[in-house]
């Protein structure tokens, strides 16, 4: 299983093998459902990179960070949200009231809430990400790409599978599944189930000190022994049955729990912070060091799931129904110092349900067709709390920086949001000749959104204490697209363009008690693709260049007390990204990716609070938040036989370029370029059930920002930021039964 590139795969620009290979050595096909109907990925006039579930296991591979390092022109940057970037667009808002630039799903079903959706992958079939807007077939908030993750599903047959991993920093993981048909024959279930444990690899200075408040008033906390820990359980039960009409119904229940200290959420040293003035006091300087007087993190989520397929005469009717009710609530230190200052909290809870309808064509005819229709019902509620003390000469003029606010001050915001979206799409390809086709798609889609907000302060100083509320709500209408061709210029070249636009829903900065919303954003792109296989399908060279233009792009900048949402004007994405694959050899595989982008501001104008927050600042010309200019990957692979076992041996190496965090680019709020390698190897029988493997993660022990939050003003605009994981060993065992 290890023996396969695990490389991106992207469809009519870039392609990689996601099978092992066959006895011929060449690289073989994949099927994908990224089309919302089965097709090959070689095939298919679309930017998909397609990764097989097991084999990420077996690398170690267990987080969306880990997947999207190994796809170009993507990236993962999360704090207290999932944040996916795809081709220098994706989620900058970390309240709720927003959408993210990049749409994921879960066995095709849209998953809202992004503060519950970086959670557990196991027991998956593959991973499908699809680069660019995608318009037509996902719509709304699809402006930079999607993503969908699709789990193994029950066997016909009996199977089972059981595996155990020990590692560093007191890793302890269990995993595995057993799958087959029931009384009958008819149906057939799966049930996956995974435990990890993690001790945790970020040290608190503070541990072992008495239980008591953060702040004064604020709940008692322990000092935990470490952050960045996990403790997390998961469970997967699934159907399938077929019917005598031929038709299938696919049930899928998933349960999720988590309770542990969460991620460390750094401070960056500043000269003036509020626990320096107030107290003589910093937050620690070394990155695996964080002081914390108190932290939680609980995640639970409930899902259910409901997929419906039965053949028509010609076509193929599917239906998906899903629910999910999910909660998550974080809290730590927030000035990150033994010092009384600071304490955050975010309490968020959610239920989604969506359904889908769509009717494919099947077969080979000249038109292939999809219509279908999709609803989406998503309520939230976020509770945010933010309590802290300040220097009194913050608000009172002349008075003292070094003595602290009586009282301090606390600020709550947050409320209920009700989000709807409604629509109707379509997707065609007309073959004009065996070697031409016509591709389009269009669909009409109508958003709403509907809060109800408020915004708590309190000063005990001033003997203010006072709530304001709002009921902010509008609607949006979008017509998005497609439109583009494919050429089969031989046996095993294709040409592709295509030209698509995308919208991302208006948001509501929840709390902030604004007039109206922040504007939807929108993009149209255009790509050109060339793929080649060569060498017999031995090697493989792929190229795409695409150009994408956004008008009102929604961006996240500091308030007072919070991150609110904000629109830029204008900005402008060039890139081009090239992929080399090629077996040499029947034991070798070898592999390099190259992502270039030109991601700039055209047009926004917007007040840098940290630096200088007493003129506003045209950034046009200047390179997009989170977003690296150049994404290199290598990979090499070597499989061979020793004696009657199969010893494999991988490395992969990502480097990316420097990348900023702010749209002003100012070097306080940088990443310079750096670079992960992370090994693999594993053995097996070759005709045998077991097999032993381990994975090195990060094995230069590279520490690099991989996301920056710039605080409110309240806070001092200090830089919260989050690292890559230190070198971390695993070694496991699995066995089939």
């Amino acid at each position: 299983m290890a023996g396969a590139l695990l490389l991106a795969a992207q469809s009519h620009a870039q392609t990689t093998p996601e099978q092992p290979p066959g006895s011929d050595g060449q690289i073989e096909r994949v099927t994908i459902t990224a089309e919302r109907r089965s097709t090959t990925l070689d095939t298919t006039p679309a930017a998909i990179t397609a990764l097989d579930g097991a084999r990420l296991a077996d690398q170690g591979a267990t987080s969306l960070a880990d997947v999207l390092n190994l796809a170009p022109n993507t990236s993962f940057a999360g704090q207290n949200s999932t944040q996916i970037f795809i081709r220098g667009v994706g989620d900058v808002f970390l309240l709720a009231g927003g959408d993210p630039g990049v749409a994921l799903y879960a066995d095709g079903a849209y998953l809202s809430d992004q503060t519950s959706t970086n959670v557990a992958l196991f027991d998956m079939q593959r991973v499908e990400i699809l680069r660019g807007p995608q318009g037509a077939l996902y719509g709304r908030n699809a402006t930079g790409g999607a993503m969908n993750l699709i789990s193994a599903r029950p066997t016909s047959t009996f199977q089972s599978r059981l595996g155990v991993e020990a590692g560093t920093y007191g890793r302890k993981q269990t995993e595995g599944f057993i799958s087959g048909p029931l009384a009958g024959g008819a149906t057939a279930a799966r049930l996956s189930f995974q435990r990890k444990d993690l001790d945790g690899y970020t040290r608190n200075p503070l541990a072992g000190m008495p239980p008591g408040p953060i702040v004064s008033g604020a709940p008692v906390f322990a000092p935990p022994g470490r952050l960045d820990d996990l403790h997390s359980t998961a469970l997967r039960l699934q159907t399938s049955t077929r019917f005598a009409d031929s038709g299938s119904l696919r049930l899928i229940a998933g349960y999720y729990h988590q309770n542990d200290n969460g991620r460390s959420l750094s401070l960056l040293i500043d000269p003036l912070m509020n626990s320096s003035l107030l107290y003589g006091l910093y937050p620690e300087a070394d990155p695996r060091r964080q002081a914390s007087q108190g932290a939680v993190h609980r995640v639970d989520v409930r899902s259910l799931q409901a997929i419906y397929e039965r053949p028509l005469d010609g076509a193929t009717l599917s239906l998906t129904a899903a629910w999910r009710k999910s909660g998550v609530h974080h809290a730590w230190d927030g000035d990150q110092t033994a010092a009384p200052s600071a304490m955050v909290s975010f309490t968020t809870a959610s239920i989604d349900r969506g359904i889908d309808l769509h009717v494919a064509s099947s077969g080979e005819a000249r038109l292939q067709w999809l219509a279908g229709l999709t609803a989406q019902d998503f309520r939230q509620r976020q509770d945010v709390s933010l309590q802290a003390q300040v220097p009194l000469g913050f608000l009172v003029p002349g008075q003292s920086l070094t003595t602290a606010l009586p009282g301090g001050f606390r600020v709550e915001l947050g409320g209920p949001i009700l989000t709807r979206s409604a629509a109707a799409y379509t997707d065609l390809r007309y073959a004009l000749t065996p070697s031409l086709a016509l591709l389009g798609g269009v669909r009409l889609n109508r958003d709403t959104k509907r809060a109800d907000e408020y915004q708590a302060l309190t000063i005990p100083a001033f003997g203010l204490a006072g709530t304001r509320t709002g009921a902010p709500r509008d609607g949006w209408t979008s017509l998005t697209g497609s439109a583009g061709a494919e050429y089969k210029l031989a046996a095993d070249t294709l040409g592709y363009a295509r030209l698509s636009n995308g919208f991302k829903s208006g948001a509501v900065n929840l709390g902030a008690l604004q007039g109206s919303l922040v504007k939807p954003e929108k993009v149209s792109a255009l790509e050109f693709g060339l793929k080649t296989r060569f060498l017999e399908r031995r090697g493989a060279f792929n190229a795409a260049v695409f150009s994408s233009t956004y008008k009102d792009m929604q961006v996240a900048q500091a308030s007072s007390a919070n991150v609110i949402l904000a629109n830029a004007s204008k900005a402008s994405i060039q890139g081009a990204e090239f992929e080399l694959m090629l077996r040499p050899a029947p034991a070798w595989l070898l592999g390099a990716t190259l992502g270039l982008m030109k991601p700039t501001y055209r047009d926004f104008t917007n007040t840098d609070t940290r630096n200088d927050p007493t003129r506003a600042v045209n950034v046009g010309g200047r390179q997009l938040a989170q977003v690296s200019k150049a994404q290199l990957g290598l990979v090499a692979e070597y499989t061979r036989k020793v004696g009657r076992h199969k010893l494999s041996l991988r490395g992969d190496y990502m480097r990316r370029s420097k990348l900023y965090f702010t749209e002003f680019n100012t070097p306080d709020a940088m990443q310079k370029s750096y670079g992960l390698l992370n090994l693999a190897a594993s053995i097996q029988p070759a005709a045998g059930r077991w097999k032993l493997y381990g994975h090195v993660r990060n094995a230069t022990n590279t520490t690099a920002i991989t996301s920056m939050l710039i605080t409110g003003t309240n806070l001092g605009s200090t830089r919260q930021v989050t690292y890559t994981p230190p070198l971390q060993v695993g070694i496991g065992a699995s066995i089939e039964f």
